[in-house]
């Protein structure tokens, strides 16, 4: 849910680094063979996913008919590039560091690459900078090899999709002891219904809902003496604005923006009366 610029490699320039260091001629050539077909599989993925239109495109126009060469594909990925000291792994690591946290979930740390259409069913684009995706090892687990079924099933792509600063992740205060909070989409009057269900769609699949409300509620934990003592100091007042410039604080230092759980959180106990109240003190 966070976007994150366009690698500068193609995937024609990874294709050909990974197939470098081979040594089997025969090999070499036969896989320097499908070159073409990887950067035009590559060209018509970013044509697509640029029109969320991934569900339309024919898995067997994105594999080999031999099934040597399809093997070798995923080797490309596996054994050279993601693997320590192969040709490829300086690529694959300058694609994982880019963005200080995962972009699907904007809240675990970046351990892998997940291959936005799988590799396993779109070998051509094994290697493809544009389908490679940094992201926690949650996130890649819980996709897996899926793929989207209809336009409404094409999770956000953070190269590709940008939702911009306006707020969408909203949060409720559920008004009991212990305090806890639930998150949802609102999605704004502006989006397409197309956006919207994607967002949607894309919170569902990664469990953001659960992921949010667990650390929001760690958080809280944490917080629930600071706030306190701004109650005791200045009432009710004192502790919606001590919750404001707190949620601004982490805007400003962290370098999250307004649909990061922390400051969603944070908002939301500023503008419950309850909590700003008895809720704040309650045991």
């Amino acid at each position: 849910m966070r976007p994150i610029p366009i690698p500068g490699h193609t995937a024609r320039d990874t294709y050909r680094v990974c197939i470098s260091r081979i040594r089997d001629d025969v090999l070499q050539q036969r896989l320097a063979a499908l070159e073409d077909d990887v950067t035009d599989a590559a060209a018509s993925f970013d044509i697509a996913v640029r029109a969320a239109s991934l569900h339309s495109l024919d898995p067997d126009a994105f594999a080999p008919r031999d099934a040597e060469e399809h093997i070798e594909l995923l080797k490309n990925y596996n054994q050279r590039m993601a693997k320590a000291g192969t040709p490829g792994r300086p690529i694959y690591d300058e694609l994982r560091t880019a963005p200080p946290r995962c972009p699907l979930c904007d809240h675990r740390d970046v351990s892998t690459l997940d291959h936005h259409l799988p590799k396993s069913t779109y070998a051509l684009l094994a290697v493809a900078p544009a389908n490679l995706i940094p992201a926690c090892s949650d996130c890649n687990k819980t996709k897996s090899d899926s793929a989207p079924a209809c336009a409404e099933e094409q999770t956000l792509h953070p190269y590709f999709d940008d939702l911009g600063d306006i707020q969408w992740l909203s949060a409720q205060v559920i008004e009991e002891v212990p305090t806890f909070l639930t998150f949802s989409v609102s999605a704004p009057s502006s989006w397409a219904g197309l956006l919207a269900a994607r967002v949607r769609y894309h919170f569902d699949v990664f469990g953001l809902a659960t992921l949010y409300g667990a650390q929001a509620a760690t958080f809280l934990g944490g917080i629930r003496g600071a706030v306190r003592r701004q109650f005791e100091a200045g009432g009710t007042e004192a502790v919606c604005d001590f919750l404001e410039d707190l949620a601004g604080s982490w805007e400003d230092g962290e370098d999250i923006g307004a649909n990061h759980w922390t400051p969603v959180t944070l908002r939301a106990l500023a503008s419950s009366r309850w909590f700003c109240s008895e809720g704040c003190i309650a045991d």
